[in-house]
């Protein structure tokens, strides 16, 4: 597979595909969730992704966030939501994705919105899951025999 979206591309395309399956509440909680989360918070997270990724990933991981933030408009007008946290939510949630472990637990913070509707992903950091697992888990299959 090519890299277009980062060094986590298949796991960015994967989350994207997902987006599609959320119901209105759902999407109405994410931006619930996105909004508590303090700016200061985001921002010290987005730094660690601006030191721990080179120019090139950055830009990658740039257009996978257009991308998702295009998808979640697309989901939440098909719903008639209008919330922007809820496209903002899906931006940092593939920033998280796109660049993975090397942010450590501003994935967390990154990520948590969604999370709360796609549960998987918050516990599908890849320093504590293999790839395989990470792949199962957003699939939703458990990867145990």
């Amino acid at each position: 597979m090519s890299v277009v979206f980062g060094p986590n591309s298949r796991l960015v395309l994967q989350f994207l595909t997902h987006i599609e399956d959320l119901s209105p509440q759902e999407i109405d909680r994410v931006a619930g969730l996105w909004r508590q989360t303090s700016s200061q918070t985001r921002a010290e997270a987005w730094a660690a992704v601006r030191r721990t990724t080179t120019e090139v990933e950055r830009y990658r991981i740039l257009v996978a966030a257009s991308v998702a933030r295009r998808a979640a408009l697309d989901k939440a007008q098909s719903h008639h939501r209008h919330d922007w946290a809820f496209w903002a939510a899906v931006w940092d949630a593939v920033m998280a994705i796109g660049v993975g472990d090397r942010i450590g637990g501003h994935y967390d913070v990154l990520i948590e919105p969604i999370a709360a509707v796609m549960p998987y992903l918050g516990v599908c950091r890849r320093d504590e899951l293999g790839t395989r697992h990470l792949q199962d888990a957003m699939l939703g299959r458990s990867g145990h025999p």
